[in-house]
């Protein structure tokens, strides 16, 4: 008999707990709410040197929290962490890119709420943003130290590669880097050596580029590592120009009758030229001719006036030029050729 009531205590008690844990558990279910939130806002977290725009701002989210937590429960405690790697591979250089990015309710964020509160769906699954580089082209400008090239040298101007590159960065960097005047980006060399250069050359040299901007790749849309940064530059070294005048340059007309001879006043003219001191200098009066323009028709008896020309030998560098010829003009005359008389030797007896 007593092991009977034990038996039956037994079911009670078990019989008790079920029915305890049936109340709690719609008590429960009757405390949990479900509502739709509209106008949660949208965060996309890429690197500052990225630019975006969504194709809305805002999405709506079906959540379910208990009733405790009601007070709460609305949109601005949640928001949308966009979070995607492809927003930067596909991020576009010079046009934004579309790129297609799926919404999902692990993406919800509620800082302030606890894990109770749960995201149920977000509408609409997917949003579409548009990226792109934030980048501004800025022009290269190669710098020299104080070494002086070999005497009788001087720079006379350097030619970059690719004068003008894409830097990126965060915005305000960027602007500060145009500065306030024309808006002009500009990027400075590290500084070349002229020490007692006479020739041209070519030179590979770093690009200075202020710390948390980068230059940007047009080709691959990568950013190129600060000091990875070059830019190749061509020195064009001149020597000095000289002017030299030289005189007693002989007057040559050319005549085809056997029987003329072409005679000028004066015979011989002043030509000035042009070049780099060293090819001036050693240059031999006899490369230089004097020549008429044109000729008239060879008449004996002829005089006038005919303008004259100066040219240099086929020899002379083309960086020596002729640029002044004195006289201009000068007076031609046609003679016919004196007849020599033929003498026969007399014998003597």
């Amino acid at each position: 008999m007593v092991q009977r009531l034990r038996s039956t205590d037994v079911v009670l008690i078990v019989s008790a707990l079920l029915i305890a844990y049936f109340i709690w558990l719609i008590a429960k279910i009757g405390s949990v709410e479900e509502e739709v939130l509209d106008h949660v806002p949208i965060r996309i977290n890429v690197p500052a040197y990225i630019e975006t725009k969504p194709s809305q701002e805002t999405v709506r989210i079906d959540v379910r929290y208990p009733k405790s937590l009601r007070k709460g429960i609305h949109s601005s405690a949640f928001y949308v962490l966009v979070n995607n790697p492809e927003l930067i591979t596909q991020a576009g250089v010079r046009e934004a890119q579309a790129v297609t990015v799926p919404l999902l309710a692990d993406d919800v964020q509620r800082p302030s709420l606890p894990q109770s509160v749960q995201v149920q769906k977000v509408e609409p699954g997917g949003i579409t943003v548009w990226v792109k580089f934030r980048a501004v082209s800025a022009r290269i400008s190669p710098q020299f130290d104080d070494s002086r090239p070999a005497a009788g040298y001087h720079l006379e101007k350097a030619l970059v590669g690719q004068p003008e590159r894409l830097v990126t960065g965060p915005q305000d960097l960027l602007d500060s880097l145009r500065g306030s005047g024309n808006g002009t980006a500009e990027l400075q060399t590290s500084a070349i050596s002229l020490a007692n250069q006479r020739d041209s050359f070519s030179t590979s040299v770093a690009i200075v580029v202020p710390e948390g901007l980068s230059l940007l790749d047009t080709n691959t849309r990568q950013r190129v590592p600060r000091d990875a940064s070059f830019a190749v530059v061509q020195v064009i070294i001149k020597e000095e120009q000289t002017t030299r005048t030289i005189g007693g340059v002989p007057i040559q007309v050319p005549t085809l009758a056997r029987d003329l001879l072409a005679r000028t006043e004066p015979t011989s003219g002043t030509v000035t030229i042009v070049g780099p001191r060293s090819r001036v200098q050693s240059l031999d009066p006899r490369t230089i001719q004097l020549r008429p323009k044109s000729l008239p028709e060879e008449t004996p008896g002829f005089a006038g006036d005919i303008a004259i020309e100066a040219s240099l030998g086929e020899l002379v560098p083309p960086d020596v030029r002729i640029i002044a010829v004195r006289p201009e003009t000068v007076t031609l005359r046609y003679e016919t050729r004196p007849v020599e008389k033929k003498t026969t030797p007399t014998l003597e007896p």
